[in-house]
């Protein structure tokens, strides 16, 4: 598995009507629509397509752009690292909040986006919406709506990942329950308290507001545009016309509006989108506008590098590989491609080399330590099997939500004999991707075991006790 770990999200399930009728099961079924589809930001619309989208995990692209809006993040009130990227590959210009701390970015905005400056004004946008809470508020505006308003809503829904969003807008508003005027207004009072929130963050860094003055005054012009033509983010940010006016007084007022970002910032966004650029487009026109598409001769070898991988020529990216590690030993992303190379070449004692150098320069990565534990599994014996089982034990304290991480320590402990363990975190892998039947067969499997620790019998005994009774 590359450094770029490539998640395909599954469509969603509509039940039959007779299993939708409860307001509660509605209500559910909504929300869960809502934070994946549109987020706290998005009023009507689909801001990806749930049959086709596919999420990315990448070490360097997310450290990158978190690294680039830490300034704002520590400005919003959060820790450090406390608010995460997340991208999905889908070529339109689009960013949303579905999480509590989490924006979701479009590849498409890395690429269209007219600069660093813009991709900062989106996400000050965006840590608005994330400050203010707008997803967790959406349970409350839920449980307000009666079952026709969600059917309505649904409606809306599906007819804006059709591609329609003033219908959507039709079916949302067109009822006569006030619930379903009531949220779309909530959304456009949303975006509007975002912008004051993300010029009051950009104020307060000393960052221009430009980028994001731009991008609205392309959305504003949009609306003259046919639908099929008009931008994703603008029928998911409601209002941008009048939102425009107060972009604009601010950018006039503000002593910040001609700062310029830092060259060191400026690098590291160009390498994220060339390397961006390198994953997703085709490995044949990578290779042909490599000097266009690299903002230096260091990056144009690494996007080739990148281009013979995926094209299965292992040896020609391991040989630019070994000429960037040795010339920068320092860039732990370096050694972390050239770890994925030698694992998909089947030789994951060298790879696990390679991810143990890419972690040591960046400790407490999630996706080195991830790739780090299976290298190490692969290579197998006592000691590969231990060190896999302590990283992989790290990666899955820090992402426990992802069943992935849970599967390979489970993995891990069972080529290690620690079959109980084993059993416990393929248990939690249930737990997490809603597999409640598996969970609790997990759990009396356990429990069935002769001279279990009481510890891992307790555990397994609150498994069976919140999922036993449970069907799927």
């Amino acid at each position: 598995m590359p450094a770029m770990i490539m998640l395909q999200l599954a469509p969603f399930k509509l039940s039959s009507p007779t299993q939708m009728t409860s307001p509660a099961s509605m209500q559910r079924l909504l929300r869960a629509i809502l934070l994946f589809a549109v987020g706290a930001a998005l009023a009507v619309g689909s801001a990806i397509s749930p049959a086709a989208a596919s999420m990315i995990r990448d070490t360097e692209i997310e450290a990158g752009l978190e690294g680039l809006m830490a300034h704002l993040v520590a400005a919003a009130g959060f820790p450090p690292g406390g608010v995460k990227i997340r991208i999905f590959i889908d070529p339109s210009y689009n960013a949303f909040v579905a999480g509590k701390r989490i924006i979701y970015v479009h590849s498409g905005l890395l690429e269209q986006a007219s600069g660093a400056g813009e991709f900062l004004g989106v996400m000050a946008h965006e840590l608005g919406h994330v400050r203010e809470g707008h997803v967790q508020r959406l349970d409350d505006e839920l449980q307000q709506a009666s079952n026709n308003a969600a059917l309505a809503t649904l409606a809306a829904i599906a007819v804006a990942a059709g591609g329609s969003g003033d219908a959507a807008a039709g079916v949302l508003i067109g009822g006569t329950d006030t619930a379903k005027r009531g949220f779309l207004a909530s959304r456009r009072r949303d975006e509007a308290v975002a912008d004051e929130i993300a010029l009051d963050l950009l104020e307060k860094t000393g960052t221009s507001a430009v980028g994001l003055r731009d991008l609205m005054a392309r959305m504003a012009r949009q609306r003259s545009l046919p639908e099929s033509r008009q931008s994703l983010y603008y029928s998911t940010h409601p209002g941008a016309r009048e939102r425009l006016q107060a972009l604009q007084d601010h950018v006039g007022k503000s002593d910040h509006s001609a700062n310029q970002l830092p060259e060191a910032a400026l690098a590291i966004y160009a390498r994220i989108v060339a390397k961006m650029a390198a994953w997703t487009e085709s490995p044949q026109r990578v290779i042909a506008r490599a000097a266009e598409m690299a903002p230096d001769p260091t990056m144009e070898t690494y996007i080739l590098a990148i281009a013979s991988f995926r094209r299965g020529d292992l040896g020609d990216a391991l040989a630019r590989m070994d000429e960037l590690t040795a010339t920068y030993p320092d860039d732990a992303f370096f050694h972390e491609f050239k770890g994925d190379i030698l694992f998909a070449m089947a030789r994951p004692a060298e790879a696990a080399a390679s991810y143990e150098t890419a972690l040591q320069l960046r400790p407490g990565s999630v996706l080195i330590q991830l790739n780090l534990g299976r290298s190490l599994i692969a290579e197998g014996g006592p000691a590969s099997l231990e060190r896999a089982i302590q990283v992989l034990a790290l990666a899955r304290d820090a992402e426990s939500q992802w069943g992935f991480l849970h599967r390979q320590y489970g993995i891990a402990l069972g080529k290690a004999g620690r079959i109980v363990e084993a059993d416990l975190a393929l248990a939690d892998e249930a737990i997490v991707i809603n597999d409640k039947q598996r969970a609790a067969q997990l759990a009396r499997r356990v429990l069935a075991r002769d001279g279990v620790a009481e510890n891992f019998r307790s555990r397994a005994s609150d498994i069976l006790f919140r999922y036993g009774g449970q069907a799927d």
